[in-house]
């Protein structure tokens, strides 16, 4: 059973990563959120125990997905303390910050700026997720500008 957990949690990563890319991209209001970091700032989504980890780094106006490496310097660390849990997030069962608020995760770095990669997810999943699972974790749908379509496409086929 937890293997298959680790197959979907590492699915879901590969797309969630792709798609917050994709959101970065083509959304205004999440491209805000890091127009003020400063190139190679860097995010790594971990869990403990050799579970996935997913990398992003700021370059220009966008996240690039990046292979982790155990020396990276990071500037926000999130560390997800079971696999469960990131299951439960990457399903939409539960949201970053309900996970937070029960201590389910660690926050290494500025927790304001940890505060602006929880809305890019928001974001993200609100394009992704259909209604009724995004309406589960989100209180306030936030605004997008950008099209469901075009977030899609971005994700799966990387188009800009």
């Amino acid at each position: 059973m937890v293997w298959i957990k680790k197959i979907i949690i590492w699915f879901i990563a590969k797309i969630i990563g792709r798609g917050l890319q994709a959101t970065v991209r083509m959304d205004y209001n999440a491209r805000e959120e890091i127009i003020k970091w400063k190139d190679g700032y860097t995010i790594i989504i971990d869990t403990y125990k050799n579970g996935p980890k997913i990398c992003f780094v700021k370059q220009g106006n966008s996240l690039l997905k990046k292979k982790y490496q155990d020396d990276m310097k990071t500037d926000i660390r999130i560390i997800f303390k079971y696999t469960n849990i990131v299951y439960e997030i990457f399903t939409g069962q539960i949201g970053l910050d309900k996970a937070y608020a029960q201590n389910r995760m660690i926050v290494k770095g500025d927790i304001f700026q940890t505060l602006k990669i929880v809305r890019m997810f928001y974001i993200c999943e609100c394009y992704l997720f259909p209604k009724f699972i995004w309406k589960k974790i989100i209180t306030e749908k936030p605004i997008l500008t950008s099209n469901t379509f075009n977030i899609y496409m971005g994700t799966i086929f990387g188009l800009k």
